[in-house]
């Protein structure tokens, strides 16, 4: 019987039908991603942050964004998010709204500089507070920053929300490429479908020269996209913008749109809507299988 599931799914597609419960999705929310890598420092909270912002300003869209990294949650910084989320008399949490997006942050309910020494089932709870115990309203897309790596948060995440799709980061360098792959495979397992690879720092251009430099090595994601039958989402350069715009807490896409890094953004912000379009469309023309 496992085997008959499987012919129903296909890395990248749409989740096999016995995965399916329609009451993990939180209310209100009509997609929920999750953006992934397989290990830490390749910009994988940059690109959520800036691909939120983007689906938000540029696609015109309700956004929210989830802040899943618990152990080290950089939205705040990121997003210019200043004080503790209000809670309503229901006792759930209002996200803080900043450039038209809502988020949420484990950051934004501790110390600054506390550390979140924690174990598994911590981890998971609260998870499940900052996402079924927030008044999220109606959003088009829940953008989920998750940690790096393939561990209980993960695992937590996956099993208590119905993602429609997962995108995964990366630089171009073999070593981060092939925990790209293990981040892939782990979603797959859990019948997520990946949206695409987006490469991180693809390359620098000089600001004196224009020449291209391809640091961390030229073409690595797209041979691993194609050797794995996924879609290449989008190649972000290198710019000293991106870091400052992450310090500073104003977002490239909001403080120079019109740059190339920005334009990336968008690209990759308007291929992610476009692939969830084609997974809703699958996902309703197949028929409803149930034991």
């Amino acid at each position: 019987m496992r085997g008959l599931w499987r012919c129903f799914t296909r890395l990248g597609g749409v989740r096999s039908y016995s995965a399916v419960k329609k009451d993990l999705r939180i209310e209100g929310v009509k997609h929920a991603i999750a953006v992934a890598s397989g290990k830490g420092g390749v910009g994988k909270s940059t690109t959520a942050v800036n691909l939120a912002v983007a689906l938000a300003n540029k696609c015109g869209m309700k956004v929210g964004l989830l802040d899943a990294d618990v152990y080290g949650p950089n939205v705040p910084i990121m997003m210019k998010l200043e004080g503790r989320p209000v809670v309503t008399k229901d006792k759930k949490m209002i996200p803080i709204k900043s450039y038209g997006v809502k988020c949420m942050s484990i950051g934004l309910l501790v110390d600054k500089d506390a550390p979140l020494v924690w174990r598994g089932p911590m981890v998971s709870s609260a998870l499940e507070k900052m996402t079924r115990g927030v008044d999220w309203g109606n959003l088009d897309t829940l953008v989920v920053d998750m940690p790096p790596g393939t561990g209980d948060a993960h695992i937590t995440v996956s099993q208590r929300l119905q993602l429609s799709g997962a995108l995964i980061v990366s630089t171009p360098q073999d070593v981060a490429l092939m925990d790209a792959r293990r981040g892939i495979n782990m979603f797959s397992k859990v019948e997520v479908p990946i949206l695409g690879i987006v490469e991180n720092m693809s390359c620098f251009k000089c600001p004196n020269c224009a020449e291209r430099w391809f640091i961390f090595g030229e073409g690595g994601s797209r041979k691993t996209a194609a050797e794995m039958g996924i879609e290449v989402a989008g190649e972000i350069p290198l710019e000293v913008g991106i870091r400052k715009g992450s310090d500073d807490g104003v977002p490239i896409v909001i403080s120079a749109p019109d740059s190339e890094v920005s334009k990336a953004y968008v690209d990759v912000a308007q291929k992610v809507v476009s692939r969830l379009n084609e997974l809703s469309k699958e996902e309703h023309s197949r028929p409803e299988i149930s034991l």
